[in-house]
C-alpha cells in the first residue's frame, strides 16, 4: 500500500485519536478527525456522519466502519491476517446471579472473524454486549455458541 494512499491518510488520522490501539474513537473525537482529513467539519455534517458510523449510539466509531465509508472497499485489502479467521472461545462468568442455574459457568463459542465487514452488518441480529465488546478487537466478528442460554 502506497505511503500516501487513502487507506494509509485515514488510517493515521484515525490513529490519531485511538491513542490505546484498540480499534475505536469517541464519536466526539469525529470532527477532529475529519478537519485531520481537510473534510467539512460542519456541525450539520458531523451529526449525519456521526449517524452513519455509530447507528446504534453506542459512542464509538470503529475502524471499519470509519475507513468503509471514507475508503470504500480498502477494509477488505487490509489486515489480512484478522480476516477469514476461526477460532475457539471460551466465556467464563464467575457472577452466580447472573447464570441461568445460579452456578458458576463458562460457555464455549465457535468465532469467525468475517473477510468483508458488510457481511457482519448484513447477517448480524442485534449483538448482544459481550459480542460489542469482541467488536472493539475484531470488529467483523460473529460468535456461534455451543451452549445455551446465550451469552447476554
Amino acid at each position: 500500500v502506497n505511503e500516501n494512499s487513502p487507506f494509509k491518510v485515514a488510517r493515521a488520522a484515525f490513529d490519531t485519536f485511538d491513542c490505546e490501539g484498540n480499534g475505536f474513537i469517541p464519536v466526539t473525537d469525529l470532527p477532529n478527525v475529519l478537519e485531520k482529513l481537510d473534510m467539512v467539519s460542519e456541525e450539520d455534517y458531523v451529526e449525519f456522519m456521526k449517524e452513519r458510523l455509530d447507528p446504534d449510539s453506542t459512542g464509538i466509531i470503529l475502524f471499519p466502519a470509519f475507513i468503509e465509508e471514507f475508503v470504500p472497499g480498502a477494509w477488505e485489502k487490509q489486515d489480512q491476517s484478522l480476516q477469514n479467521k476461526q477460532f475457539v472461545v471460551h466465556h467464563y462468568n464467575g457472577l452466580r446471579q447472573s447464570n441461568f442455574d445460579s452456578k458458576v459457568n463458562y460457555r464455549l463459542g465457535a468465532a469467525a472473524v468475517y473477510l468483508e465487514y458488510n457481511q457482519v452488518m448484513e447477517a448480524s441480529t442485534a449483538p448482544t454486549p459481550l459480542l460489542r465488546v469482541l467488536r472493539t478487537k475484531w470488529p467483523t466478528i460473529e460468535i456461534d455458541w455451543q451452549s445455551q442460554p446465550s451469552i447476554s
